[in-house]
């Protein structure tokens, strides 16, 4: 029930929304409502948007043509097909306004066929090559400092090159072969957008599984490149770190201490640290200097380690070390679906590590006490789970509850809780092997 608790503590904190410095959402299309109609107003027009669509083509070479429609009232469509420069000022002030994803359309022609007015354009950029022929299509991805996108319009669709087929798009539309169509239910539902930041459209050469396979990692290499920085800045420090710990432990071999593979002295140990670490949290909040509050988060953050660690400390003890399973063998099975949880879930990968990132190093205890040459992954996975860690917490905006040097000090607590698993495992990758 603790364990339960504390997690979901953790998952709110990652997960609650940003405070009042979060930016306004943007919407996917210029013309086609309030950016439009703020935009006619400002320059003393009552226009009133009443239907509107956006249709994005996308070419075989990666270009982008972007065609709005928006349908106006009888007064707004009177006045400026009387006057075609206002009508041209503006839709050039309803894409400028910051409140659009595309914030500078290049090519931009506008016509009125009473009462309907187009827009169309291009974006450059908007498009991506990844091997297997998979062409990214990232127009409506919108990260800090930009607000994330909604549907602003009747009908979205988005249509890739001929023969090519869909393998990747946001949720809440239908897709048919090249062609993918949101249409919201409401003018509420409009500003709960289902397309995400990471709003990105894949095309590929079909939809079978290799297609598929090959899609699911474009769109996870592009998504890390539009938070490189975000996530350097959270993940290198721990990353090396763990590293560099998981590099000694396998290094130290047979010489750690017996006692730190004993269950009962692990106990005792998180028991004492545990204290150590309330009081000192307590002596510095009483301080009054904001790092009592830091601490405090690091160590609500670790409980569900400390929990798991001594969980499976105090089962070392009871567990036959003797045994004619290919105990090695099962330690390679657990490494291999921790990477793969790691490199498939994202940001459930990095709440996986957060709850219980000590846990895999009891496996590569077993296979360095085996000698198996999977034990030279270890840093590598190591690191890898100090990624997966910093993913939940970039891109930010608004309130930041989880801090680069908070993230590095639950990676500390992570190092000092897997030791102890480490050496267990070497307890029985040693009793496996004799």
């Amino acid at each position: 029930m603790i364990l339960a608790i504390v997690a979901a503590l953790l998952v709110v904190a990652i997960l609650a929304p940003g405070g009042s410095t979060t930016p306004p959402p943007e919407g996917v299309c210029g013309i086609c409502g309030p950016e439009f109609e703020r935009a006619a107003e400002d320059n003393g027009v009552n226009a009133t948007v009443t239907e509107s669509s956006l249709t994005v083509e996308i070419t075989a070479d990666g270009d982008s043509h972007w065609t709005a429609t928006a349908t106006l009232n009888r007064d707004a469509a009177e006045r400026f097909a009387g006057n075609r420069t206002l009508l041209y000022r503006t839709v050039g002030q309803s894409y400028s306004s910051y409140r659009t994803v595309v914030d500078d359309p290049e090519n931009l022609s506008v016509a009125l066929a009473d009462p309907t007015v187009t827009a169309t354009f291009t974006a450059s950029d908007a498009t991506h090559r990844y091997p297997g022929g998979v062409l990214l299509f990232d127009g409506f991805a919108r990260y800090p400092p930009h607000g994330a996108p909604y549907i602003n319009t009747d009908a979205l669709t988005v249509e890739g090159p001929s023969g090519t087929a869909i393998t990747h798009a946001p949720p809440g539309g239908t897709v048919s072969r090249n062609r993918a169509v949101w249409r919201p239910g409401d003018d509420r539902q409009r500003f709960d957008s289902p397309l995400g930041r990471e709003a990105t459209v894949a095309f590929a050469p079909d939809d079978g599984l290799l297609a598929q396979a090959v899609t699911v990692g474009a769109v996870r290499l592009h998504a890390l490149g539009m938070i490189e920085s975000e996530l350097r800045a959270y993940a290198t420090v721990p990353a090396a770190l763990l590293a560099l710990v998981a590099t000694g432990l396998l290094l130290a071999g047979d010489r750690l201490p017996a006692t730190l593979g004993e269950g009962r002295t692990v106990l005792r140990w998180l028991a004492a640290g545990g204290g150590l670490y309330a009081g000192l949290t307590a002596v510095v909040a009483l301080a009054g200097n904001g790092v009592g509050v830091v601490l405090g988060v690091v160590g609500i953050g670790l409980i569900p380690q400390a929990l798991s660690t001594a969980t499976a400390a105090a089962l070392a003890d009871f567990v036959d070390e003797e045994t004619d399973r290919n105990v090695p063998g099962m330690a390679v099975a657990a490494v291999a679906v921790w990477t793969l949880a790691l490199l498939v879930g994202a940001r459930a990968g990095g709440l996986l590590v957060l709850v219980a990132g000590q846990l895999v190093f009891l496996p590569f205890g077993i296979l360095a006490a085996a000698r198996h040459w999977g034990r030279f992954l270890f840093p590598f996975v190591a690191a890898l789970g100090a990624v997966a860690a910093a993913l939940p917490f970039v891109p930010r905006s608004g309130v930041v509850f989880v801090t680069p040097a908070m993230l590095l000090l639950l990676s500390i607590g992570t190092a000092l809780l897997g030791t102890p698993l480490f050496a267990i495992g070497q307890r029985f990758g040693n009793a496996s092997s004799s």
